[in-house]
């Protein structure tokens, strides 16, 4: 089996920090990324390579606002750029901190924390449940929230308030002032993007096949992108492909996926080549699909793998 190796580039594609004697890594954010030394669990380095947190952690997230979701085993909690813990792991789950606040998880609650980890908002499972999976965070000034009772999803605010009603099958947070939700219409999940008010900015159309996270981004350095393969009446095979904020098709590419922008570069990945690269924003592909798993620019920085890699970033 071909060894895995990790490492970081720089926007040209050049390696900028080798990480090879890291088991695992994570991409940079808040100028910091996770590792994970084999025997020893997760630490961090900064942009120079440079360890700065011992590893000692089950699992750790990136930064976001000076602090970063670890795992001590069962239980999730928050670190600061000093390694030290400033809130118990105590959590089944969280979201990175976004406008001074976190999602969290206990068995039974749906809580919003602040800093210090006081809790802030706390609502019954049963009632109420925050989405802290996918990338999901307070943004805005909302939070993507499933009501159990009309089973859809929904936007609140700090006050658990819903400012956008439960009307929506999927939802993602806002970013650029749009959100990404999925409605199911004719027997078909089509994906939409509301504004604040709820209003549709671009109305129902594509068809998601059901797989919302997959088939579908957010705005992101004001395109975002979807499978829109997936109406055989707009292409003959399934590829994705970028809108703008009118929803209209600015940029195709022939990749079987490819990911929001971040820095000037976008992930794509090849099914034929079972690769991964990089493409700017006339999608040409600046750096070759070469790697085994990538993760998305920050800091100026994005890390790759090479080798038979069962992690995905």
């Amino acid at each position: 089996m071909e060894s895995i190796r990790y490492s970081f580039i720089n926007r040209f594609g050049n390696v900028a920090i080798d990480a090879g004697e890291y088991h695992k890594a994570g991409g940079f954010s808040d100028g910091l990324a996770p590792v994970c030394a084999a025997n020893d669990g997760w630490g961090y380095i900064d942009t120079s390579g440079r360890l700065l947190i011992e590893p000692q952690f089950y699992s750790g997230l990136g930064f976001s606002e000076g602090l970063a979701a670890i795992c001590t085993g069962d239980k999730w909690g928050f670190i600061d750029k000093a390694g030290r813990i400033v809130i118990e792991p105590r959590y089944e789950d969280v979201s990175p901190f976004s406008e001074g606040v976190a999602l969290a998880l206990t068995e039974d609650s749906s809580l919003l924390i602040d800093r210090t980890g006081k809790t802030i908002l706390s609502r019954s499972t049963d009632d109420l449940f925050l989405k802290v999976y996918e990338d999901s965070r307070f943004s805005e000034g909302l939070a993507v929230a499933y009501d159990n009772a009309e089973e859809k999803y929904g936007f609140i605010d700090r006050n658990g308030q819903f400012i956008i009603e439960p009307m929506y099958d999927e939802a993602a947070p806002f970013s650029e002032g749009l959100a990404r939700v999925a409605v199911v219409e004719d027997g078909e999940q089509k994906l939409a993007f509301i504004d604040r008010a709820g209003r549709f900015a671009i109305r129902p159309r594509f068809n998601t096949d059901y797989d919302f996270l997959r088939n579908s981004t957010n705005f992101s350095e004001g395109l975002a992108s979807l499978s829109e393969g997936l109406r055989p009446s707009m292409t003959e095979a399934e590829r994705f492909v970028y809108i703008d904020k009118n929803g209209e098709i600015v940029l195709p590419t022939q990749f079987f996926y490819a990911g929001p922008f971040h820095e000037g570069r976008a992930i794509v990945y090849d099914a034929k080549m079972n690769k991964w690269g990089y493409i700017d924003r006339k999608g040409k592909a600046v750096i070759p699909l070469q790697y085994d798993s990538v993760s998305d620019f920050s800091d100026g920085l994005a890390c790759v793998v090479n080798g038979n890699n069962p992690y995905t970033m």
